[in-house]
């Protein structure tokens, strides 16, 4: 499974589905953007990933306004979102985002479940270095914000993360070479649970579709054993965006995003490249480190109706695991670039829908299907 090629099947699958949107709008949908009234979605989902093969799933959205006399606040949204590959990984997740009070109030909830199936080669020392195993993860997440002055917000956040690995995947001798591999690097079951802060600033006219304005949080976290978690150790997560338009129909967007943890860090805790859209072009996980900086560009153009097409490009880096002698998971230079294709399934609150391909070093590549753009 390790480097993964283009499926190109998945552009007609993408044409076929992007028409296969049920969903319920104002009859301004058509014409108009309208952020106030209710929007319900179902975007059934085909996707193709470096890690999880060729996933079949679907995405429910709906965006309500808390009160329809706020004309400040973004719409809400709650979703549901469940996937299985052909390699017999999943992910199943519902998550709500909450805008409320002029958008002087934001939270967010989530919960979920998953297993990914990871097959990974790593060139240790001129060798290659293949570990098979499946990473199971439960987890709850938690967070509220409020305005304190002008588009600054300060907000509190909870993380509980339940990780297992098991090591059933490959064939006996590949299963037990990786068991041997993680017990001898003391990488284990883990459960992390953090409390933490969230400063934060957005002047993006629209979340879930910036066309122009800067956004950034940093969010110290704190996992100690009084909350519950395995370790005690700080780790911070960054991340900054810049949107600007050139006409109508042309989008700049920029993003660096990362962390950086210190103290009794667990393999569980390292930032995780490729996660989140970081980067695309790599396998999420494969590359793992206390340290973490990606930077990325994206050329966003609607060149026609509805229809849509990006241009990407990147870099970044993982380190800082020199200690717990996980080497093998560290890489210094990653670069990655691409091409997508957009359809815009909901004028009304301008939500697309991608079909992205991105390429990286050493053979890594992947496809990729999702809703929303990836930052």
């Amino acid at each position: 499974m390790g480097n993964n090629t283009g499926k190109c099947w998945l552009l007609p699958v993408f044409l076929i589905l992007s028409t296969l949107v049920w969903g319920q709008e104002s009859k301004e949908v058509d014409s108009t953007f309208n952020k106030a009234s209710k929007t319900f979605l179902v975007v059934p989902l085909v996707s193709n990933s470096p890690v999880m093969e060729t996933g079949f799933g679907g995405l429910g959205m709906y965006f309500f306004k808390i009160d329809k006399e706020d004309v400040e606040s973004p719409p809400s949204l709650v979703s549901l979102y469940g996937i299985y590959s052909t390699n017999n990984s999943y992910i199943f997740t519902p998550f709500g985002r909450f805008f409320w009070n002029e958008d002087k109030n934001r939270a967010s909830v989530g919960i979920g479940t998953l297993r990914i199936n990871n097959d990974f080669t790593y060139n240790d020392q001129g060798n290659d270095l293949r570990l098979v195993f499946s990473e199971i993860r439960n987890f709850v997440t938690a967070e509220y914000s409020r305005k304190i002055s002008g588009d600054f917000y300060l907000g509190v956040l909870y993380l509980g993360t339940k990780t297992s690995y098991k090591f059933d995947q490959g064939n006996d001798e590949e299963n037990d070479f990786t068991r041997n591999f993680f017990a001898r690097n003391g990488i284990e079951d883990n459960f992390v649970s953090s409390l933490g802060l969230n400063f934060s600033f957005d002047s993006r006219d629209y979340p879930y579709y910036p066309t122009r304005g800067f956004t950034f949080s940093i969010r110290p976290k704190l996992n100690a054993d009084w909350l519950g978690s395995d370790n005690n150790y700080v780790d911070t997560d960054y991340k900054f965006s810049y949107f600007k338009s050139y006409g109508d129909n042309l989008i700049l967007a920029l993003n660096v995003s990362g962390g950086f943890a210190t103290g009794d860090v667990p393999f569980d805790g390292y930032q995780n490249y490729g996660v989140r859209n970081s980067l695309r072009g790599y396998e999420a996980g494969k590359y793992k480190g206390r340290n973490m900086i990606a930077s990325q560009a994206e050329l966003r153009w609607r060149f026609y109706k509805k229809w849509g097409a990006v241009v990407f490009g990147g870099t970044g880096s993982i380190w800082g695991n020199e200690n717990n002698g996980e080497e093998e998971f560290e890489r210094n230079w990653l670069p990655s670039a691409g091409l997508g294709l957009r359809y815009m399934v909901s004028k009304e609150k301008k939500i697309n829908v991608r079909l992205d391909y991105a390429t990286g070093v050493d053979g890594n590549q992947g496809i990729y299907f999702g809703v929303m753009e990836a930052f």
